[in-house]
């Protein structure tokens, strides 16, 4: 997918980029580390699952905990999931959910924070497009956060970059704006792939000039075979 920018747009939004300045997310365990839960909790430990195992990604005197058999997932594409034990009131609790998870962080402390809360609204943190869903800048009271959505699985699969305001004191998410795919994918099977479109319209236009020829041909023929039985009659 190809973004087209009008030369000046390009400059004024380098301008002011350079008054902004973008913290991408490199991984899940760099931006899950980082959450600081707003209530009254003695320990708390982030579990990555993956394949049967859990390995502890990291711990704030850390809480014992069992396995769990669900968890949440920064994108879809991630293998494995995450979840939290977390200990208060003397008794061991589990965030498997996006939405518990937001609760759990309440006040957002920091741009990993206002990424998660994103997360509870059905966005994706996307690694491998930091540009365009995985970064976030400061604005004082709050946080803009470019984060994915998965709007289409199939024909094609289709990821969009969408921005929003995360408010720091509610964790509220709104402004949110969609600024278009940057991902697409298309299958074999999907008729409606503009590749094979394209493809299409080379072949019959490739038809069409063989035809052309054909006919200006085949006149250059009968014009010649005239010429001839005219000259064998003057002879």
């Amino acid at each position: 997918m190809k973004k087209i920018f009008v030369l000046t747009s390009l400059f004024a939004a380098l301008s002011f980029q350079s008054q902004e300045k973008k913290v991408h997310f490199t991984n899940a365990e760099n931006l899950l580390r980082d959450i600081s839960p707003d209530r009254n909790i003695i320990s708390w430990t982030v579990i990555h699952h993956l394949e049967g195992k859990d390995r502890v990604l990291t711990t704030e005197r850390k809480s014992p905990f069992e396995s769990q058999g669900k968890g949440f997932k920064l994108n879809p594409q991630e293998r494995g999931y995450y979840y939290i034990a977390f200990t208060q009131a003397g008794s061991t609790q589990y965030i498997t959910d996006p939405n518990s998870l937001k609760s759990f962080i309440g006040r957002i402390d920091n741009g990993e924070e206002a990424a998660l809360a994103a997360l509870a609204h059905g966005y994706q943190i996307d690694f491998e497009f930091k540009d365009y869903a995985a970064n976030y800048v400061d604005h004082g009271s709050y946080y803009i956060v470019d984060a994915g959505k998965v709007t289409s699985l199939e024909c094609p699969l289709s990821r969009v970059h969408y921005t929003m305001r995360v408010d720091k004191a509610t964790g509220a998410v709104s402004e949110e704006k969609d600024l278009g795919p940057y991902f697409e994918l298309y299958g074999k099977e999907c008729k409606n792939n503009p590749h094979y479109s394209a493809l299409d319209r080379q072949i019959e236009e490739a038809k069409l000039r063989a035809e052309e020829q054909k006919r200006i041909q085949k006149e250059l023929t009968k014009k010649m075979e005239k010429k001839v039985r005219k000259q064998q009659r003057r002879n």
